[in-house]
């Protein structure tokens, strides 16, 4: 099992070196035979932030983001995948060598009222 899980991490990882090479930027994004782009036609598979790990992806790894976008697509299209959740897909992009930056922010609610959790710590000090 272990050995299964190796080997798909390194045909992903090739595949996503493949993918870069084929892209080059003054292409700009990729459009496919139907004319949507690909992360586009995605978005209604990404699940639970999902699409929220996907554009943070997007920005910080462009190329890759579009290589993995496009198998995924390829992947869901065929039925061997339904819907892709956040945290799935981060850890995808972890098992790949790419350290994905998701934005938190922590909330503290209390009475009905909402406060960051900075904020709060700072009226504390005050």
């Amino acid at each position: 099992m272990p050995d299964d899980l190796e080997l798909r991490r390194i045909q992903l990882r090739r595949m996503m070196q493949l993918a870069s090479r084929v892209y080059s930027p003054e292409e700009g994004v990729k459009k496919d035979k139907e004319g949507a782009d690909v992360f586009t036609r995605l978005r209604p598979y990404l699940v639970e932030r999902g699409d929220e790990v996907m554009e943070a992806a997007r920005l910080q790894y462009p190329k890759e983001a579009e290589g993995l976008a496009k198998r995924l697509l390829e992947l869901v299209e065929s039925g061997h995948v339904d819907k892709i959740d956040g945290a799935t897909l981060y850890n995808l992009f972890r098992s790949l060598g790419l350290r994905v930056k998701i934005e938190t922010k922590l909330t503290y609610v209390k009475r009905g009222e909402s406060k960051d959790l900075g904020e709060l710590i700072r009226q504390k000090l005050k």
